[in-house]
């Protein structure tokens, strides 16, 4: 019989933190894929029928735009909650340091960058593209971690790195070559490998950051981080801010409430329970719903060399995930 207080599944569930049975496990790993699938189908429709980076139709919001605004009201959303925690934190350990701040700033320029780089993409190629390129995180969180921090990376994970980088060269070649947008479609491609790489600094900035500080404001601080460097940049680039439709603005709210406060939220909470690389090879099913979506609503269909291109990636990808996941071999002590 657990002790007063121990921390159980069921005790978990009753604070929040996550579901303790298979099925309610199974029923929030598909809400959270559901919610991220839909952050590339709310920011098209966001950026109108004439998307651009800095600029978009009358009307629109422009991928800056949409940068900014998912980070500001992301941030906005969460201080609340995270001022309280703070609060309780400062009288019991004194607060955040000047390390920890820094770490979160990092984290926050980082997710600025991925934020620019993934919405700037799906104003030039394809949602599918766009969204699948941008799920190659783990691959470079695994070459980081081996040539920046010297870990061992299993023969396996290279197997792994070979098909993915072999998929997204299919996936390049086919938008170049398409009869989409060319070299426009191969740029959003290159800004989309830009986002997961990007992606990466983000993880790994705050990968110890998170261990010292609750999800609300962790996610308030980054997300404030993120959202303060987008508006230097939108001014800048002279990205309007305002002045969108309603059904604009909807959308944008859309993001916001869905794939950046529900998805990562559920995916967060898995983590209770789940082992990150299941939790990761779980948000792989994104790039599935994305482009389901986008031929449903948008009704989108990306190049055909696609078709081979994305299941590599996703495979390779999920070959990396879990050969990290694994323990490393015991050391070889028979003297050979």
């Amino acid at each position: 019989m657990p002790a007063a207080g121990a921390d159980t599944p069921a005790s978990r569930t009753r604070r929040g933190v996550a579901p303790a049975t298979r099925a309610g496990t199974a029923l929030w790993v598909t809400v959270g894929i559901v919610a991220v699938s839909t952050a590339a189908i709310l920011a098209r429709i966001a950026m109108g029928d004439d998307p651009g980076v800095t600029r978009s139709g009358e009307g629109a919001a422009s991928a800056l735009a949409i940068a900014f605004w998912r980070s500001s009201l992301g941030a906005l959303a969460l201080a609340p909650v995270a001022w309280r925690h703070q609060r309780r934190q400062r009288r019991a350990s004194g607060g955040l340091g000047r390390r920890r701040h820094l770490q979160l700033a990092l984290a926050g320029t980082a997710l600025a960058l991925h934020f620019a780089l993934f919405q700037g993409s799906l104003a030039l190629t394809s949602v599918a593209s766009a969204v699948t390129l941008t799920t190659m995180s783990p691959l470079f969180v695994a070459v980081g971690g081996w040539w920046l921090l010297g870990e061992r990376t299993a023969r396996r994970a290279w197997w792994g790195i070979a098909v993915t980088v072999v998929g997204a060269l299919a996936i390049g070649l086919g938008d170049a070559t398409g009869e989409g947008h060319g070299g426009r479609a191969l740029l959003g491609d290159v800004m989309a490998l830009g986002a997961a790489l990007a992606g990466s600094a983000y993880l790994l900035a705050g990968r110890h950051a998170r261990q010292a500080v609750t999800v609300s404001t962790y996610g308030a601080i980054v997300y404030g981080w993120a959202g303060g460097l987008l508006l230097v940049v939108a001014l800048v680039a002279g990205a309007p801010l305002t002045g969108f439709t309603p059904t604009v603005w909807l959308a944008i709210a859309g993001i916001v409430g869905g794939p950046q406060l529900l998805g990562h939220t559920v995916f967060n909470l898995l983590l209770a329970t789940l082992k990150a690389s299941t939790v990761s090879i779980a948000i792989l099913g994104e790039p599935v719903g994305a482009g389901l979506l986008a031929w449903l609503l948008l009704g989108e269909l990306p190049e055909p060399l696609f078709a081979l291109g994305a299941p590599l990636v996703l495979l390779g990808v999920a070959v990396v995930i879990r050969s990290n996941a694994d323990p490393p071999p015991p050391p070889d002590v028979s003297g050979s």
